[in-house]
Parts: structure tokens; C-alpha cells; sequence
């Protein structure tokens, strides 16, 4: 099999050279993460200035136990897939990922039932809030989902080269992201 040309330019350089340009790269991605973050602060205080720490008792908080120990699976899957990496795994990777968007897809779900049938109402200002937070949060696992769907027929068609396995692990990073704000946001929501 011929190494395509930029496998072959990765392929040629420094182990020093590539290990920087990884690490840029991923400290890159770190700041986006933390541009990302932002919307989630946002509506913590917006939380937090409209209702203070008030949890109505309608709120059903066995859906939210579930949301969130599914959302911990798929993120401890995930982090399977990554070390999966380092040992160019390409089966075990796959296999992760699979897992990761299934536990996800599901406490995604289980998000767009709440969303949709929650049990307040929704001009109140914890409706507001909880509402607007649950969309949020919908919106940003069906972008994970989508992210982890593409690097999984990615690594079904290409396999790990080089050249690509940072992009496969940030993918795995973005999906952590995506638990860890579910996890301060399922706590906003229904504790504090």
C-alpha cells in the first residue's frame, strides 16, 4: 500500500518536529474548548440570577440519574477509544466509538424526551432556564454524535495512520467535553 503525500511529509519529519506540532495542536483545541464553554456559563448564571438555587419537585430526577450515568459510560468508552489509539488499534478504536454512540445517542434521547415532555410550566423561570439549558445540551450531543459518527466511518475507510490519530483522539476529547458540561449542568439543574 503507497503512503499518500501527507503521510509521507508526516512520515519524514522529526519525532521533536511532530511531537510539537501535536501539542500545538492540541493546546489549540483546548482553547476551543474553552470558547465552547462559555454558552454553559452562561446559563448556570442565568440560572442562578432568575431562580436562584430553587428545584421544583416536578423535576424527574430518576431520568436525570439515567441521563448521566449513561453520559459517564460513553465518556468512559471514549476514553477506552483513545488509549485504543496508542496501541493503533483500529478494531478496539471502532469498537469504542460504537459503544460511546450508543450510550450517548440514548441519554441524548432521554434529553429530548425531558425536553419535550417536562412536567412544569415552561414560562415560569425555572421552565426558562431548564428548558433553555436542555436545548443546549441537545444541541451540543447531537454535534458529538455527529463528530464520533465521521471519525468512526473514517477509521473504517483510512485505518489509523500517523497522520490522523490526533484528530481521531480530539474527536474523543470533544466528547468528554460534552459529558463533563453534562455532568455541571445535570447538577445545576437538579441540586444546586
Amino acid at each position: 500500500m503507497e503512503l499518500s503525500r501527507s503521510q509521507q511529509k508526516v512520515s519524514t519529519r522529526p519525532p521533536v518536529e511532530r511531537e510539537l506540532e501535536t501539542r500545538k495542536a492540541f493546546g489549540a483545541f483546548v482553547i476551543f474548548l474553552f470558547s465552547m464553554s462559555v454558552p454553559y456559563f452562561v446559563m448556570i448564571n442565568v440560572r442562578y440570577i432568575m431562580v436562584a438555587g430553587f428545584v421544583p419537585s416536578t423535576v424527574d430526577q430518576t431520568t436525570g440519574v439515567i441521563e448521566t450515568i449513561l453520559m459517564v459510560l460513553s465518556g468512559l468508552t471514549a476514553l477506552a477509544a483513545s488509549r485504543a489509539l496508542k496501541g493503533n488499534n483500529a478494531k478496539l478504536y471502532r469498537t469504542n466509538g460504537i459503544l460511546t454512540m450508543i450510550l450517548g445517542g440514548l441519554a441524548t434521547l432521554m434529553l429530548i424526551w425531558e425536553w419535550w415532555f417536562h412536567p412544569f410550566d415552561p414560562m415560569s423561570h425555572y421552565g426558562e432556564t431548564f428548558l433553555t439549558t436542555i436545548g443546549l445540551c441537545v444541541f451540543m450531543h447531537l454535534v458529538g454524535l455527529g463528530v464520533l459518527m465521521a471519525a468512526n466511518m473514517r477509521m473504517k475507510r483510512v485505518g489509523i495512520t500517523e497522520a490522523n490519530a490526533l484528530g481521531y483522539r480530539l474527536n474523543n476529547v470533544f466528547w468528554m467535553f460534552i459529558v463533563v458540561t453534562w455532568v455541571a449542568m445535570w447538577l445545576q439543574l437538579y441540586f444546586i
